[in-house]
Parts: structure tokens; sequence; C-alpha cells
């Protein structure tokens, strides 16, 4: 009986396949897509992290029309995309160039950082397609820490403090780790599907490190930051759960909904002070599409301030340089910030079991391992496997977020000189030539830069790439901050877990900065000058504010400051460097912009359930445990601490 029924599912298995690997599915969504309308209510320039989540949220409402224009393709047409382990094949290089996936921006000639990079130029990543940035990072749920969105809402961004935001996170998350869900902090059912990396051999040797050094295991994403956690990621299944995956996929046969790719916005158009269009070169041809209530930039924090520039909304000054006429005298460009990440700190083992490769991923065990549970080696998050965040030591009470973190890799060779720009000789001083094929990397970030740069035109003409100052380590104490957890985290190898596993450092020198010494605080410095990289979270361009803030180009509802019809939506709009990744915050933005826009409040019922804890508790539990970790920190502890320590040694 069962027999007969073996062709059957065969066809369904043999549909299922081509819908997930081939794209047929898109192929269907565009087959019935009808022609674009003379006008749209929204038209949402850019389908990256924030548009993508932003035009699926505002289709709902089938009485409004969208039209999402990306300059990019539909990311189901790379076959590597949704490998989290692939990430890197994804991004563009120096060999292979930008790719289909990756604006691949290169920065202008730096001062004090990127010293051993050719032309001292440092890549910068950026999404391009539907999903951007979310189709080529590493995945990392990283929301920063609640009191810098609740330093957005001191500096005039009402709306958006930490109890004001929290909801919407806790909207967009599905939460696939039970302990955490049991808390206020996080939320499960929603989009966006987040869980820890596969348990490894090195979380257990973290775990005792960090345990070593009285570094405690924290939800990094939820009561405070400061200590150490298995990296949490957006996969799901071992599929890389991009925006597009989580949000705009299923909005594509949406009649009300209508997505143009590799379509290149080239300009706004305005009506006096109001947008009613955008420009923009599809199929070899300048059109112009029309809006009736708004024009949403959601380019991300380089592209969308190439548009505004190239509009006409920017400085007077850089704009008359270029004959472009002002529509808006607005700082738009200015404020540019990025993590910076120092040079990788490659510890070697003699035993087998730690790394991870490409190479192995596609070994037989564990390509079938993936294929029938999404779980082996593709599915991790480009070798990330743990994230801890530390006090620095002289870090006053005062500065109550982490200025550093650590990223853990279970690769000793993650990158080679061409993927990151770097001189081959330089990087041969000291990457070259491995110890071993098995050990770890560890990254030390630099969260809260002081420096700050620019994004400008080169020229008027859109196709030509904006010219990107970071500024990176202009500010003394910038490199400071970065050298001293670069550091720390080389003396991790001291600890009696590590000697266990005979893991050491190679301890050669750059020649550039030999002459300073072996590792001193001067050498470290000069290092870090020549071999540091951009933390690929860039905020700042289109900085929010207050209506009368003059630095701000954003009032707190998003829309530009004296224009009307026209919002920005993505990472520029973020004030000042998270102490974390921008994509969940990107996701909670748009998420909650969604409801602004459309007068909805979608998350009244997460608000009427945890009322109690965040009226009474809240406030109270999370100021416990910052007073905890500070005490931790300067090794005072409380009476109830030394308690539970007695109680603990008693049992």
């Amino acid at each position: 009986m069962v027999a007969r029924y073996i062709p059957t599912f065969m066809a369904i298995g043999v549909v299922l396949v081509a819908y997930r690997f081939l794209g047929i599915g898109e192929f269907f969504n565009e087959f019935i897509k009808q022609e674009l309308l003379p006008a749209y209510d929204y038209i949402i320039v850019g389908g990256g992290t924030s548009g993508a989540v932003l035009a699926s949220r505002l289709a709902e409402e089938r009485n409004l029309t969208i039209l999402l224009i990306e300059a990019g393709g539909d990311p189901s047409s790379h076959p590597d995309i949704d490998v989290p382990v692939f990430a890197d094949m994804v991004r563009g290089d120096v060999d292979r160039g930008p790719g289909d996936f990756d604006w691949m921006y290169q920065t202008t000639p730096q001062k004090y950082a990127c010293r051993g990079h050719t032309n001292h130029s440092c890549l910068l990543h950026s999404g391009k397609g539907l999903g951007g940035t979310s189709n080529i990072n590493y995945m990392l749920y990283l929301r920063g820490n609640r009191f810098d969105f609740d330093d957005w809402a001191n500096s005039g961004a009402h709306g958006w403090a930490y109890k004001d935001v929290l909801p919407y996170f806790i909207k967009s998350e599905d939460q696939r780790k039970g302990e955490f869900v049991k808390t206020v902090f996080h939320g499960f059912g929603g989009r966006l599907s987040v869980g820890d990396v596969g348990s490894s051999a090195l979380h257990k040797i973290i775990e005792l490190c960090f345990k070593e050094i009285g570094l405690k295991q924290r939800d990094y994403n939820g009561k405070t930051q400061f200590g150490w956690a298995p990296a949490q990621a957006t996969i799901r299944f071992g599929v890389r759960w991009s925006t597009y995956n989580a949000f705009l996929r299923r909005s594509l046969g949406l009649n009300n909904l209508h997505v143009l790719t590799n379509a290149a916005a080239q300009k706004i158009v305005f009506e006096g002070k109001k947008a009613v269009g955008v420009v923009y070169r599809h199929e070899g041809q300048q059109k112009v599409a029309r809006a009736n209530k708004e024009v949403i930039v959601s380019a991300g924090t380089i592209g969308s301030a190439k548009l505004l520039l190239l509009s006409g909304v920017g400085p007077k000054s850089h704009l008359q340089s270029l004959k472009i006429p002002l529509v808006a005298d607005l700082p738009v460009g200015e404020n540019f910030q990025d993590h910076v990440v120092g040079d990788g700190i490659e510890m070697f083992t003699p035993y087998p079991g730690f790394t991870i490769t490409p190479t192995r991923a596609e070994n037989f065990l564990s390509s079938w391992s993936y294929s029938l549970f999404g779980t082996g080696m593709k599915a991790s998050p480009r070798f990330r496997e743990a994230i801890a965040f530390i006090r620095l030591r002289h870090q006053p009470p005062s500065i109550r977020v982490p200025l550093v973190s650590l990223h853990f890799a279970s690769n000793p060779s993650v990158y080679e000189a061409d993927q990151l720009n770097v001189r081959n000789e330089v990087w041969d001083a000291i990457h070259g030539s491995p110890l071993s094929r098995e050990g770890i990397t560890v990254y030390p970030y630099l969260l809260h830069p002081k420096s700050r740069g620019t994004v400008r035109l080169k020229s008027s003409n859109p196709d030509d790439a904006p010219l990107i100052n970071p500024n990176f380590l202009a500010e003394e104490v910038d490199v400071k901050i970065l050298a001293e957890a670069f550091t720390f985290a080389r003396r991790l190898v001291n600890t009696k877990s590590f000697k266990d596993w005979e893991f050491r450092l190679t301890n050669r020198l750059l020649p550039e900065c030999a002459k300073l010494g072996n590792y001193t605080e001067q050498y470290v410095e000069c290092h870090l000058r020549h071999l540091s990289t951009p933390g690929l979270a860039p905020v700042g361009t289109c900085r929010m504010g207050a209506p009368n803030d003059d630095a701000a180009v954003v009032d707190p509802a998003l829309r530009v400051r004296g224009l009307k019809g026209l919002r920005v939506i993505d990472a520029s709009v973020i004030p000042s460097s998270l102490s974390g990744d921008t994509y969940a915050t990107q996701v909670m933005m748009a998420e909650r912009m969604a409801d602004v826009i459309r007068d909805r409040d979608t998350v009244a019922t997460i608000k009427d359930y945890f009322r109690h804890l965040y009226e009474v508790h809240h406030k109270k539990v999370m100021e416990d445990e910052e007073i905890q970790a500070h005490q931790e920190a300067t090794g005072n502890k409380t009476k109830e601490a030394t308690k539970e320590e007695a109680k603990d040694k008693n049992n």
C-alpha cells in the first residue's frame, strides 16, 4: 500500500527542494507581480536590514501601497548566502571584487589607522540586495546596552529609551533558549529566530578560563552585558535568518507591495520642501516613482547619506562645491562612527577538534548533519563561538556601558590578507606560516570610539562611490582602550584552562613597530594602528536628535528636519556607537517605526503583560545588577554575595 505513494512523496520532495534551494518560489512571486503603479503611498529606498522589515510590516495594511526600490538583487540566486559558515564567500575581497551582494566600499587613506593596508585604506563591507547586510554579516544577535538607548532619549530622542524599545525587541524575537524566554527581556514566536550557537569544546575552555578570573556567564542581551556567553545568532535550523528570510520573503506575494530589484536610486524629487518621489535607474533607463505620502530612505549609514547629499540635503558648503542645488542645510554625512576591531590574536593548540573551516564543513559527515538536521560546521556563524564584555581597569563607575568586547572564533587562520586589503608583507610578518591548523582567534572590539568621521560625495554623479573617512583611532584614547583589550586577550593564554590545552602564541613582531619593545604598551598601539579593521557597525551620518537640535538630521519620529514627506529609517540615524552590533537594533527600529507610521500599537499586549515588571521591579532589578557588576569589577562584594559564596562552599 505504501509503495504506490512513494512517487508522490518523491515529487513533493523535489518541489520543496526546488522551492528552497533553486529560488523557484521567487520565480512565482515575480510572475504574479503587477505592473508598477503611477504612484504609491510609500516609497522605501533600500531593501536591506531595515527596509525589508519596514516594507513587510507596512504591507500588512492592505489599504496602503508600497514600492520597495533596491539597488541589488534577489539573495535566493546565490547558493552560499543562506549557509552561515560561508559568509565570507558572499562578501567581496580585493581579488574577487565586490560581488553581487556587497558594496565593498573603501575608506580614504587613513592617517591614524590602516597603516598596514594597501594605500592605508580599509575595506567597509556593506550589504547589497534584498536583506542587505543581514545577508553578509556574521549573524550575531547583539542588541547593545540598555544605557545606549537611555542616552538616546536623554539627548533629545524622546520615545527611544530602553523601556520604549524593549517591547519591540521582544516582538521581533523568536528566542530558542528556554531559560531566556522566562525573563522579561526576551520574546518567542516573533519572526527573527535567535539562539545559541552549537555547544563546543571551546565553550567549556572559555567557561573555565573566565571562572578562573572571575568573569561570570551572562545574558548579554538581558540585565547586564559585563560577562561572557556563548554567541547568540540569527540562524534557524541551520539557515541564515536574514531580514529577507524572516520578514520580506513572506510578503512578496502581496498585491499592495511591489519590489523593484537592480534599481539604483539617484535622487529624491522635491516640490518645494516636500519629498514627492524618487529618480532611479532600472534596466538602463532613468525613471521616476511618485509617492503620495512619504519617501523613506533605508539605504544604510553610507547609502542613505549619499542619497540625501545627491538630493540637495546636506552641508551647504559641500553641496555648493559640487553645484548641487540646496534643499536643506543639514549635517548629513557628519558624525560617522564605527567599531574598531583589533588584529586577531591567534592561539594554537596541538590537540584536534577546535577548528571550523569551510573545507571541513564540506566533508561528508558535516554536510550530512547539516542537510538532515541543520547542524554541524556549516551552521557556524563564520566560526564565532563566544563573546565577552569586559570592564577596563580604570573604567569609572559613571561609564555604565562596556567599552570593549572580545569575540572568540574557532579558527586560528580566519582571514587572508586580500580579504582585508592588508599588504602581504605586513600580514605575513604576523600571521604567515601558522604554528598549527588547530586553535582559536580572539578579536578585541572598541565599542565606543571617540573619533568621528565623515561621508562625502566624490562628485554629483550617482555612480561614483562616496568618500568615506572614518578617521579611525584619531583620538588617542581610542587606541589606548583598544590596546588594553588586546593585551587582556593575549594574557588569557596564561590561564590554567588554556595551559591545559597547551595553547600558545606566536609572539611575532611587526618590523615597523619592533623597536618599541616586545609587546610593550607602545608596541601594541603601533601594531593596532597598522592592523585593525572596521567593525562593520557604522552609525551616525543622519543622526537622530531633538527637533531643535542643529546637530541632528532627523527628529525622534525620524522625519528629516525642515522637510515634509521624508524619513530616514536605518542605522544612519543612531546617534552614537552601540555596545553591540546594529542588526538587532535596526530590526527593532523598523518594527517601531512601522507602528508610528501606521499609528498603531502592536506591542500593547507585551506592554500590558510586563507593565508591573516595568514599573515596580524592572528598575530595581537593573540597578541591583549594575551595582553587583561594579562591585565585582572593583573587588567589593555585598554581604548577600558573601553569604551566597559561603553557602556554596558549605554545600
